[in-house]
């Protein structure tokens, strides 16, 4: 008979049972985590840190944790993801990029310097570097039929509880004020702000 030697005692481990399937889980994620930490990337606790085989973070970004990323991610170097972040497959981050607590990105790139600290979800959307997405901001891109885009771009913010019903856009150094709901098809100038509901559109002086 043919014996097999191998340095990883787990090639052998079997999977027969739910239980036998969640600890073989376990043990390729760690090594996946571990991978990402001897290429330059800070997973602050990694019992709690789910990163899937094909995402790719750049050097000394740090995952904090609760955070879930899917799928074929890329994220820059220099990040802060998390913690109980979820970044869903899609996604691409620039350098520089943060995104916080209990925030959801879904098909979504986000500039370098771009800052996602809370409690927000952006679907379907593209953000120019720059960008401030303030606590509460949602990307409304499903309207029954369709995943609809936004575009949001360099330098904009974007107040807290903003409402964006896709598609739309946002120019650039332009100002969503808090709750406002910016309708569908609706385009804010460049360094215009669209404030209440439904949003209107002002220009600066």
């Amino acid at each position: 008979m043919d014996t097999l030697t191998t340095k990883d005692p787990y090639v052998a481990f079997g999977v027969n049972n739910r239980q036998d399937l969640a600890q073989a889980e376990s043990i390729v994620r760690r090594k996946i985590l571990d991978q990402h930490m001897i290429n330059g990337v800070t997973i602050i606790d990694p019992s709690n840190t789910y990163i899937d085989a094909d995402v790719r973070i750049g050097t000394d970004t740090v995952v904090y944790p609760g955070t879930v990323i899917n799928g074929n991610v890329r994220i820059g170097s220099h990040c802060k993801i998390g913690p109980f972040a979820h970044i869903r497959p899609g996604s691409r981050l620039a350098d520089k990029v943060e995104v916080g607590n209990f925030a959801e990105v879904s098909r979504t790139s986000l500039g370098p310097n771009v800052m996602m600290k809370h409690f927000s979800f952006l679907g379907d959307a593209q953000v120019a570097a720059k960008v401030n997405i303030g606590a509460g901001t949602v990307t409304a891109n499903y309207d029954g039929k369709n995943k609809n885009k936004t575009l949001i771009q360099e330098g904009a913010f974007i107040g807290s509880d903003s409402i964006l019903v896709a598609p739309v856009t946002i120019g650039s150094k332009a100002v969503v004020g808090a709750g406002a709901v910016v309708t569908k098809n609706t385009k804010v100038p460049s360094g215009a702000i669209a404030r209440g509901v439904p949003a209107r559109i002002y220009k600066h002086k």
